[in-house]
């Protein structure tokens, strides 16, 4: 009975460490991503919806109010440098306070979307359809018509700390279970987990509002959100599988320049062409 035992905790922590390493891999499509992938260029991130807070030993939340906006400037930079660095054109889209006092029609039209948004994250986490098909609605429209963008960026965040008496009482748990553990000869050392942060990241359709793309880290929350090089390298992570943009290429110039020998005009450029020194 305990060599069974053994072996059915081994097994259970090499599972646990298998889903750890998968981290980030967990993105889905939309059946027709391929094709509509071909039509992307212009790219436009939402704000994102990002919360934080520290959990007390009483089991409170606090909020942490001063973290949010750094998360959310963060995430912003991430995507927008990844997606670039993809061949993505970056459109710009502004929907802060002011913008959204001037327009209240706007400030309803984003409480909606955002609604949609966290229903589609419930329902994906709840595998409520065989195919991934789940859509934001066309209301999505409006910010893409603003950004003049082919696909939007929705991202949805939760960081979240642990006071000292939370860590304790974790600490005192994990050496509870240590003990049970070194009782069938499993030697368990327990490290406590002070943060974690957890992330959605869904590309929608400007069209019809589909989301095309959507990865997580539900798998692999251990990220400090208050770390800002670990907040961007999950961003970085999650964001990084999207493929390259279809429209992907080399400047024309440039090609003219590699192609073009010492005191020779390239034999593709037709007379009468001007080529125009870069540099010195």
């Amino acid at each position: 009975m305990r060599i069974f035992i053994g072996k059915l905790v081994s097994c259970i922590i090499a599972v646990m460490f298998i889903i750890n390493m998968s981290g980030c891999a967990t993105y889905r499509v939309h059946p027709e991503f391929k094709e509509r992938h071909k039509n992307i260029h212009a790219v436009a991130v939402m704000p994102p919806e990002a919360d934080a807070y520290i959990l007390t030993f009483q089991g409170d939340k606090k909020r942490l109010n001063d973290l949010v906006p750094i998360m959310e400037k963060t995430t912003i930079q991430e995507l927008e440098k990844v997606l670039s660095d993809k061949s993505y054109v970056i459109k710009k889209l502004d929907l802060g306070k002011e913008a959204l006092d001037t327009k209240p029609q706007l400030r309803e039209t984003l409480f909606n979307v955002n609604k949609l948004f966290t229903k589609s994250l419930e329902d994906i986490a709840k595998g409520k359809k065989k195919t991934f098909t789940y859509s934001l609605g066309s209301e999505v429209n409006t910010f893409a018509d603003l950004a003049g963008s082919d696909i939007l960026i929705f991202t949805k965040e939760e960081g979240i700390k642990k006071s000292a008496g939370e860590i304790a009482k974790d600490v005192t748990k994990g050496l509870v279970t240590s003990a049970a553990l070194l009782l069938i000869g499993v030697v368990y050392v327990p490290i406590p987990q002070t943060a974690a942060t957890i992330a959605h990241i869904a590309i929608v359709d400007s069209n019809d509002g589909a989301i095309l793309w959507y990865n997580n880290n539900v798998t692999n929350p251990n990220w400090d959100p208050e770390n800002q090089k670990q907040l961007a390298q999950l961003i970085r992570s999650l964001v990084s599988p999207f493929p390259d943009s279809a429209f992907k290429q080399k400047d024309v110039k440039e090609k003219l320049i590699e192609k073009k020998q010492p005191g020779q005009m390239p034999a593709d450029v037709k007379k009468g062409t001007v080529l125009v020194p870069v540099g010195n």
